[in-house]
């Protein structure tokens, strides 16, 4: 598994945690935090500029959730995230408390991280050092889900998240499924931002503008580059829109040739195109 699919596998079995399904509700969600936010900008006490990956709050305190794949520790980012100042949380419809916030680690393997809760969520919930979180409702719910297998949950469909870059080839990735309902005879096309909103799926309304921006225009890039270089003859942006050309007809060999091309861009990734064959848009 490449960093970037362990980066979407770490924000999946993230978000899952406030979730609730029939047999399982995430320890979040259970502790009270049911409402989150994505990359938000903050200031910290003394000034300093600060956007954690997720914060959430609830009528016990309010808590500082990062998700990560770096090797690093992340003690320094965490010392100033305890200094963000919680008055912010009132601009995003969240309660706000006046004590700091609980800072909790989220990673595939341990890492240390300094005086921190860890979440370790690869497949099987594995929660560490929850003593440092003052919490103690949160710290409850997370020792009672430790063990909980995320793998047998139902997938979050997210394919993109904000923190994406283009350099490795993970928004290609991201991006393979949602080019494939484009040929859909459903599908009028998409504009920019509606693919993007797509791939965020549930993060779509809760992340941060400047940032949706951002992966928007990375986006945009990688899309304009598909066209010109692997589908010109199936694929155009006219009209604000990814729309199919008049030449594309749905065909099992236009559907192939598409998939194969998509695989060229998007490094090996896996298409649906068995979904086309079967007439589905899932």
């Amino acid at each position: 598994m490449s960093k970037s699919d362990d980066r979407i596998v770490l924000w999946r079995n993230g978000i899952q945690l406030f979730n609730k399904y029939t047999n399982f509700t995430g320890p979040f969600k259970s502790a009270g935090f049911d409402k989150y936010i994505v990359e938000q900008p903050f200031l910290t006490n003394d000034g300093e500029d600060v956007s954690p990956d997720i914060i959430s709050s609830g009528s016990d305190g309010w808590v500082i959730f990062d998700l990560t794949t770096s090797p690093n520790s992340k003690e320094h980012n965490f010392e100033k995230y305890r200094r963000a100042d919680p008055r912010y949380l009132n601009q995003h419809g969240l309660k706000v408390h006046t004590i700091e916030p609980d800072i909790i680690s989220g990673r595939l393997e341990s890492v240390p991280d300094g005086p921190v809760c860890k979440v370790i969520i690869k497949d099987i919930l594995r929660i560490e050092d929850s003593q440092y979180l003052r919490n103690i409702n949160l710290a409850n719910n997370l020792n009672l889900a430790n063990g909980t297998d995320l793998s047998k949950l139902p997938q979050i469909p997210i394919t993109l998240v904000p923190e994406m870059d283009s350099k490795s080839g993970e928004i290609r990735r991201g991006l393979v499924d949602i080019v494939m309902k484009l040929f859909d005879p459903s599908c009028e096309g998409m504009t920019p931002i509606q693919i993007v909103d797509e791939g965020l799926e549930r993060l779509a309304d809760v992340t941060n503008v400047t940032k949706k921006k951002s992966l928007m225009d990375k986006v945009k890039n990688e899309m304009n580059l598909l066209i010109s270089n692997h589908l010109k003859d199936y694929l155009e942006y006219k009209d604000g829109k990814y729309i199919k050309t008049e030449k594309f007809k749905k065909h099992y060999a236009t559907l192939e040739s598409i998939s194969t091309e998509l695989k060229k861009w998007s490094e090996g990734s896996q298409t649906t195109l068995n979904r086309f064959q079967s007439g589905k848009n899932e």
